[in-house]
């Protein structure tokens, strides 16, 4: 089942006890063999989970987040447009981000599962480590220290699980370097269409994938 150009969808982090753990909203600028291309403008509705008291729990240690209870909090998506395309069958999304008034500002590799397909969106896991591509391709990682700790934990990954995550990473990289798409260039130019408004949480949101 494909996704209509224009429709709102979410894209939910998801861990393998069924927790969402993130919900991001977008519009869908395309769905075809390339994948599911997604875009979340500034004031975006969002939600992340976070202490009874707001607090994010995003920084909070493996320890903490297992004797505090947690919620969903609702959120905006702040700062900047971000074009994401989330190919099939791969353990990565590639995300464009863009300034206020258009601007490329860079890359973003989030490693995770393979998406999974519903009818209101994507769920994912994602896999902790990512990658941060400046426009002229230089590259960092990001967040090896919590791939590092919650490996070995039962509720997240093996140091062999790990060391086959930071390997994909490693294929990206390879593009990255080569300037092989999608870092060739393509979309660094993208605009939305300007009748679209910051996307809203459609009202099944929280339905289990099916």
């Amino acid at each position: 089942m494909g996704f209509a150009a224009g429709q709102t969808v979410v894209r939910r982090n998801v861990h393998p006890n069924g927790r969402v753990t993130a919900v991001e909203t977008a519009r869908v600028v395309s769905d075809d063999a390339d994948g599911v291309l997604t875009w979340t403008a500034p004031g975006s509705q969002v939600m992340f989970r976070s202490t009874l008291g707001g607090e994010s729990i995003r920084k909070m240690s493996l320890a903490d987040r297992a004797r505090i209870p947690t919620m969903l909090s609702p959120s905006t998506w702040r700062g900047t447009g971000t074009l994401i395309l989330t190919p099939p069958e791969v353990t990565h999304s590639v995300w464009w981000f863009f300034e206020p008034e258009g601007a490329f500002l860079g890359w973003y590799v989030n490693l995770e599962t393979p998406a999974r397909r519903w009818s209101g969106g994507l769920d994912i896991r994602d896999l902790a480590l990512d990658i941060q591509v400046a426009p002229d391709r230089s590259w960092a990682w990001k967040d090896e220290d919590e791939l590092a700790e919650w490996t070995g934990h039962p509720d997240y990954w093996t140091a062999d699980e790990a060391a086959a995550i930071r390997a994909d990473g490693e294929k990206v990289v390879a593009l990255i370097e080569a300037g092989a798409a999608p870092f060739d260039g393509r979309l660094t130019d993208f605009r939305p269409h300007p009748g679209w408004q910051p996307t809203t949480l459609p009202p099944h949101w929280d339905l289990p994938a099916r």
